[in-house]
């Protein structure tokens, strides 16, 4: 092989490299997760992306442990670390999301789901317990306009 093509393909080489560095390097995986709670209600969850997989997976961790602990009988439905957000997580997680309980927190988006009757109050003790136990801030967004629940 000729210097010439050595050199060509050592720079080919490293260039290839360089660039899957890039792409890896610029991957963001989201910490999903979403729970059954046995008195009827769902806790759908999407916290702030990261940007390894590895550090996804363990926002997740944090976030269930405190849930396990006080909540043996909660279902985890998922815990996931996705690529790309489906619909339903996109809208959780933008400006208008208040089409149905959310608990908002830095880092973290929290829709709620159950029976009609108890979702003001399950919502607000949510975000109460979460400044309680050290989140620097969390509060109950309710449902605005034609979509809001009946008496809300």
């Amino acid at each position: 092989m000729k210097i010439g093509q050595t050199v060509a393909m050592a720079v080919l080489a490293i260039g290839g490299s360089v660039l899957a560095w890039y792409h890896v390097a610029s991957q963001v995986y989201y910490p999903t997760l979403q729970l059954r709670a046995p008195e009827g209600f769902t806790y759908s969850v999407v916290q702030d992306p990261t940007g390894e997989r590895q550090a996804c997976g363990a926002a997740n961790d944090r976030f269930l442990e405190p849930v396990r602990a006080q909540c043996k009988d909660c279902k985890v439905l998922y815990a996931r670390c996705l690529r790309h957000l489906d619909e339903s997580e996109r809208v959780l997680v933008s400006q208008n999301a208040a089409l149905g309980y959310v608990v908002l927190s830095p880092g973290m988006h929290m829709a709620i789901s159950g029976p009609k009757a108890r979702l003001r109050a399950v919502c607000d003790r949510i975000a109460d317990d979460m400044v309680s136990r050290g989140y620097s801030s969390a509060a109950c967004i309710y449902p605005r306009g034609p979509q809001a629940p009946a008496g809300q």
